[in-house]
C-alpha cells in the first residue's frame, strides 16, 4: 500500500510533469526554430537586396562621370539655343543647336562619349509636353538609331523634367532596362528646351546566375519579380509556372518572405515549403528529447530505486521538494535557490548537478555567440583577412583573401605573407615587425602585391598584434582591400580637374597656377617669362567643311607637334575651341623669344594629315614678356590676348608684342565688332542702290548695292565708318556674302516685276581671296536660277588687285568663268599701273570721284581723266565716272567717250522697294 501511495504521490506527478514539460519545451522550441528560418529568409533577402543595391552603385559611376563628359563636350560647341524648326522622321521639332551646331540627326556628339565611357546617350528637345529623341545611340529593335523617339510619358524620368529636376534611376527604354540619368537642358534665358541622357545598359548575367545558384532549405528557391509582377531572376531547379504558382499559393502550403528593393523597383521573394520547415524544426529538437529523456530516465530510477529500498534519507529531503527541483531542471532552470541537502543524499547530488548544468549552458552559450559572430563577420567580411603564428606563417584566411589574391585557401597554409605576393616591394616589412626590439606594434599604409597571376594591384594594409592574458604575442591579423580602382578613379578625377579632355594638355586652372609659379622663378633667376596667347586662323572652315570629328583630331596632332618643339619647363594649354596659351620660360632676351615664336609659327604651317585629307593652317600669336609687362597673372594673360587679337586683324599669320597703344585700338575695334555683330543680328545693316546710266542713250546701266549701318547711338553709317576696323578680319567675309545673296535676292525680286538690269557689289580683298569664294559664288547662282551670272558685277579696289596679283587674276578667271563680270574701284586714287590695267582681266575701270569734283577748275585732273578714258578705249575696257553731280561734268564727259556715269547728279542710294518706282520715271535718264 505504501508503494502504491509513493508510487502515486511521487512517481506518477513526476513523470507526468516531465511529459508536460517536455511537450510545452517542444511546442516553444518548436515554434522558435520556425521563427528562426523565417529570420535567415529575411536575412537572404537583405544579402541579395545589397548585391542588387552593390550593381547599381557600380554603375552609378560610369553614369555620373559620362554625364559630366556629355555636357563638357557640349559646352564647348557653345551654348544650347532653339533656332526655329527642323524635321526628323517626317515630323517637325524645334531645331536645337549648341551655339551655331545643329544637333538633330547627329550622333557625333553622343558617340564622343560612348566612346569614351561606353553606355548610351541621348539629346532630347522638348516639344510641347513631349521630349523627342534627336542625337541618340539608344538602338531599337530593328538595330536603327532611335531618332524621333519621345520619351515613355508615363515614366518616372519625364516627371522630373518637367519640374525642371534631374532624375536618377532604372528605368525600360525600348524593352530594355538602363540604370539612367535625365538632366534638365536650359537655354540662355534659363528656359526648358531639352533634356541631357546618360545610361547604362543593365547586365544582369552576373546577379542572374548568382540567383540560379541561390536556394533555400532543401526545395525552397528564390525569386525576384519587377513592378509588374513579372519573374526577372528565378533560382534553377523549377519552371517559371511552378513558381508562379508557389508565389500566388493561398493554401498555405508554401511560406513566402519578400523584401522591397526600391532602387531597382523590385521585391525578392524567397519562397520554401511549409513542410520541409516543420520537418527541419522536428530533427532540431531530436537531441533535447532525447536529452529530456535520459534526465527523466535517470531520475525515475533513482526514484524507484529509493522506493524499492524504502528508504527516504538518502534523498536528503522533501519528496516534494525533490520533486520541485527536478521540474525546473527538466524546465531548464538551472538558477540558485534556497535548497539545501544533507551531504551525499540524492537532493545534494541534484544541486550539485543543477550547479555543473548551469555553468555548463552559460559556457556553451557565451562560447556559441562569439564564435557566431566572429565566423559570421570572418567569412562574409569584403576585405581580406589572414593569421599568422608566432613565426609569421599564415594559419587562417578568409575567403575573400583568396577572391583577392588568387590563391586558394588550400595553398595558403604555412606561408608566409611575403610568399602570397603581399607587400612584395618591401621585402623586410614583416620581418621588421617580428624582429621589433620596442615589442610589437600595429602597422598600416598603402602598399603594391602580386597577384597570383602576375599582375600588381594596390592595397590598403592593417597589421595588429594579438597577445594572450599574460601579454605574450600569439599572432598578427593582417586585412587589405584592393584600392586599385579606386586610386586609378582619383587620379583620372584629378587629371580631368586640371587638364584638357580632348588634347589631354593643361587647362585654364593648371595654367593660371604654372604661371604664378613660373614669375616667382623668373623674380628670382632675372630672366624673362613669355606668356603668349594663340588662336589658328580660318579653324571654323576645317569644322564646317569637315565636320568636328575632323578639327579634333587635327587639335590633338597640333598639340602633340608644339609639345615636342618645347622645354620642359614650357608649358601649352588648351583654353577652349582653337585657343591655346603658351607659358615660355629660360630666356632673356625679347629677340630670342620672338625667333622662337616665328619657328612655332613655321611648325603650325606644315600640312597635317588626317586619314585621307591634308590641312594646312596657320595662326595669329599674341604675347607679352614679363617683367616687361609687370602685372597680376590674369592681366598679363589678357595682354597676349589683345596682342593676339591685333595681330589677327592685320592680316594673322603673324606674331606681335603687347604694347598699351595697340591693346587701346584693339579695344576700340573689339567694341566696333560687337556693335557691328549686333547691327546684323537685329536687322540694322541695309543696302541701298545707286543707279548707273550710258551717257549717250541715258539708259540704266545697273544699280551699285551700297552698304548702310542704322547705328542706334552714332546714327546713319557709311561704309568707311566701320568697315576698316573689320577688313582684315573673319567677318568681313561674312558681311561680303551677305551683301552678294542680298543684292541677288533683290535682284530677283526686280526681276518677277518687269525691272531687267543689272547690280554691282563691292568686296574686299581679304573676301575675294578667300578659297571658298567662288565655290560660294556658285551655290547662290544655283539657289537664285532665275538670276544669269552676266548680271552681277563685282568691283574690287586698286589694293586688291594689287596685293597678290596672280592670285587675283586666277580667281577673276574663274569667276568670269562663271559669266561674272569684274570693275577696278577708285582707279587713280592709288597706284595706278598700265601694266594692271592691260594684264588684269577686268570689264570696267571706275574713275574715282576725286577726279571728277574737280574737272571743271583743275586742268590735272582733267588731264587724268582724258589719258584713263583714252587707255580704256585702247584696251577694251569701259568707263564709269564716279561723283557725277553737275550737267557740265556729264556733258563733257560724253564729249571725251566716258560710257557710263553714276552719281548723287544722277541719284542717291535709292532703297531696294523704290528702285522700280525710280526707274519707271527717270528711264532713260536726262540730265
Amino acid at each position: 500500500m505504501k508503494h502504491y501511495t509513493l508510487l502515486k504521490k511521487i512517481l506518477l506527478p513526476l513523470t507526468s510533469l516531465g511529459l508536460l514539460i517536455g511537450l510545452v519545451s517542444f511546442a516553444f522550441i518548436f515554434n522558435a526554430h520556425l521563427n528562426n528560418i523565417e529570420t535567415q529568409a529575411q536575412e537572404e533577402t537583405q544579402k541579395l537586396s545589397n548585391l542588387l543595391i552593390t550593381a547599381k552603385t557600380l554603375v552609378s559611376e560610369h553614369v555620373f562621370s559620362s554625364m559630366a563628359l556629355l555636357k563638357q563636350y557640349g559646352s564647348l560647341e557653345g551654348p544650347p539655343n532653339i533656332n526655329g524648326t527642323t524635321q526628323i522622321l517626317g515630323m517637325d521639332v524645334p531645331n536645337l543647336q549648341f551655339g551655331d551646331t545643329p544637333q538633330t540627326g547627329s550622333t557625333l556628339l553622343v558617340d564622343s562619349v560612348t566612346r569614351i565611357g561606353s553606355g548610351t546617350a541621348t539629346i532630347f528637345v522638348k516639344r510641347g509636353g513631349q521630349f523627342l529623341r534627336i542625337s541618340t545611340n539608344v538602338k531599337k529593335a530593328d538595330g536603327t538609331n532611335a531618332f524621333g523617339t519621345e520619351l515613355d510619358p508615363f515614366g518616372k524620368a519625364i516627371v522630373a523634367l518637367q519640374k525642371n529636376q534631374a532624375y536618377f534611376g532604372v528605368v525600360d527604354i525600348l524593352g530594355e532596362s538602363y540604370l539612367s540619368r535625365y538632366e534638365p537642358m536650359q537655354d540662355n534665358h534659363g528656359n526648358l528646351i531639352g533634356a541631357w541622357y546618360v545610361g547604362y545598359k543593365l547586365d544582369f548575367n552576373a546577379i542572374d546566375q548568382a540567383i540560379r545558384q541561390w536556394g533555400f532549405l532543401k526545395k525552397g528557391f528564390v525569386a525576384i519579380t519587377d513592378g509588374h509582377g513579372n519573374i526577372r531572376f528565378l533560382t534553377n531547379g523549377l519552371t517559371r509556372l511552378e513558381a508562379e504558382t508557389a508565389l500566388k499559393d493561398s493554401q498555405h502550403r508554401w511560406t513566402k518572405v519578400t523584401r522591397q528593393v526600391p532602387e531597382w523597383d523590385f521585391q525578392i521573394n524567397i519562397v520554401y515549403p511549409t513542410s520541409e520547415a516543420y520537418w527541419s524544426a522536428l530533427g532540431a529538437l531530436s537531441p533535447l528529447m532525447i536529452i529530456t529523456f535520459i534526465l527523466t530516465l535517470v531520475v525515475l530510477i533513482a526514484i524507484v530505486s529509493g522506493l524499492q529500498r524504502f528508504v527516504l534519507n538518502p534523498l536528503g529531503g522533501d519528496p516534494e521538494t525533490a520533486k520541485h527541483l527536478l521540474m525546473r531542471i527538466e524546465s531548464g532552470d538551472f538558477a540558485e535557490d534556497q535548497t539545501t541537502a544533507a551531504p551525499d543524499s540524492l537532493i545534494a547530488n541534484m544541486l550539485k548537478m543543477r550547479r555543473r548544468l548551469r555553468e555548463m549552458v552559460s559556457q556553451l552559450q557565451a562560447n556559441a555567440s562569439r564564435l557566431k559572430v566572429s565566423s559570421s563577420v570572418f567569412d562574409h567580411a569584403h576585405d581580406a583577412i589572414f593569421i599568422t603564428d608566432t613565426q609569421g606563417h599564415i594559419i587562417q584566411c578568409n575567403p575573400s583573401f583568396s577572391v583577392i589574391t588568387g590563391y586558394a585557401q588550400p595553398e595558403v597554409m604555412g606561408k608566409t605573407p611575403q610568399q602570397l605576393g603581399i607587400a612584395y616591394q618591401q621585402p623586410d616589412l614583416f620581418q621588421s615587425l617580428y624582429d621589433s626590439q620596442h615589442g610589437f606594434q600595429e602597422w598600416q599604409g598603402e602598399v603594391w602585391n602580386r597577384h597570383q597571376q602576375g599582375h600588381e594591384y594596390l592595397v590598403e594594409l592593417e597589421l595588429s598584434p594579438v597577445l594572450n592574458q599574460a601579454g605574450e604575442f600569439q599572432h598578427y591579423v593582417g586585412l587589405f582591400s584592393d584600392i586599385t580602382r579606386a586610386k586609378e578613379q582619383q587620379n583620372m578625377l584629378e587629371h580631368l580637374a586640371y587638364h584638357d579632355v580632348l588634347t589631354q594638355l593643361p587647362n585654364r586652372v593648371l595654367f593660371s597656377s604654372r604661371l604664378q609659379q613660373a614669375l616667382h622663378e623668373a623674380e628670382s633667376q632675372s630672366t624673362l617669362v613669355a606668356i603668349c596667347y594663340i588662336d589658328l586662323d580660318d579653324f571654323k572652315i576645317v569644322n564646317d567643311q569637315y565636320g568636328h570629328e575632323y578639327g579634333d583630331r587635327l587639335l590633338m596632332q597640333l598639340a602633340a607637334r608644339l609639345n615636342g618643339l618645347l622645354k620642359p619647363q614650357d608649358t601649352l594649354a588648351r583654353l577652349g575651341g582653337d585657343e591655346f596659351a603658351m607659358l615660355l620660360c629660360g630666356l632673356r632676351t625679347a629677340n630670342e623669344y620672338a625667333r622662337l615664336l616665328k619657328k612655332l609659327l613655321t611648325a603650325i604651317e606644315k600640312p597635317f594629315k588626317v586619314d585621307k585629307f591634308k590641312f594646312s593652317i596657320s595662326a595669329s600669336i599674341g604675347y607679352t614678356l614679363y617683367p616687361i609687362d609687370r602685372n597680376p597673372p590674369d592681366t598679363l594673360l589678357r595682354h597676349a590676348d589683345h596682342a593676339m587679337y591685333h595681330a589677327k586683324t592685320h592680316g594673322g599669320h603673324q606674331c606681335h608684342l603687347f604694347d598699351l597703344a595697340s591693346a587701346q585700338q584693339s579695344q576700340q575695334q573689339q567694341a566696333l565688332l560687337k556693335d557691328l555683330l549686333h547691327g546684323i543680328q537685329n536687322n540694322h545693316i541695309r543696302l541701298v542702290f545707286q543707279p548707273q546710266v550710258c551717257m549717250q542713250s541715258g539708259e540704266i546701266f545697273c544699280f551699285e548695292a551700297l552698304l548702310r549701318w542704322q547705328h542706334p547711338v552714332r546714327g546713319l553709317l557709311y561704309p568707311n565708318d566701320f568697315l576698316t576696323a573689320v577688313e582684315h578680319t573673319n567677318l568681313i567675309v561674312d558681311i561680303g556674302n551677305w551683301v552678294i545673296e542680298e543684292s541677288l535676292r533683290q535682284l530677283s525680286e526686280w526681276q518677277s516685276q518687269g525691272l531687267d538690269t543689272q547690280v554691282s557689289v563691292n568686296i574686299a580683298a581679304q573676301h575675294l581671296m578667300h578659297k571658298q569664294f567662288p565655290e560660294r559664288l556658285a551655290d547662290l547662282f544655283k539657289k537664285y536660277a532665275m538670276i544669269k551670272p552676266q548680271q552681277l558685277h563685282i568691283e574690287i579696289t586698286e589694293s586688291a588687285a594689287i596685293s597678290d596679283f596672280a592670285r587675283v587674276n586666277r580667281v577673276i578667271q574663274q569667276c568670269q568663268a562663271l559669266g561674272v563680270a569684274f570693275s577696278i574701284d577708285d582707279f587713280g586714287s592709288g597706284y595706278s599701273s598700265l601694266i594692271y590695267l592691260r594684264r588684269l582681266p577686268v570689264n570696267i575701270i571706275k574713275i574715282d570721284q576725286s577726279f571728277i569734283h574737280n574737272m571743271l577748275s583743275d586742268q590735272e585732273d582733267m588731264a587724268v581723266i582724258r589719258g584713263v578714258i583714252t587707255l580704256c578705249r585702247d584696251f577694251g575696257r569701259k568707263v564709269v565716272a564716279e561723283g557725277v553731280e553737275k550737267a557740265e561734268q556729264a556733258q563733257i564727259l560724253a564729249e571725251l567717250g566716258c560710257d557710263y556715269a553714276q552719281g548723287f547728279g544722277i541719284s542717291r542710294g535709292i532703297p531696294g522697294h523704290k528702285v522700280i518706282e525710280w526707274t519707271s520715271k527717270h528711264n532713260p535718264f536726262k540730265f
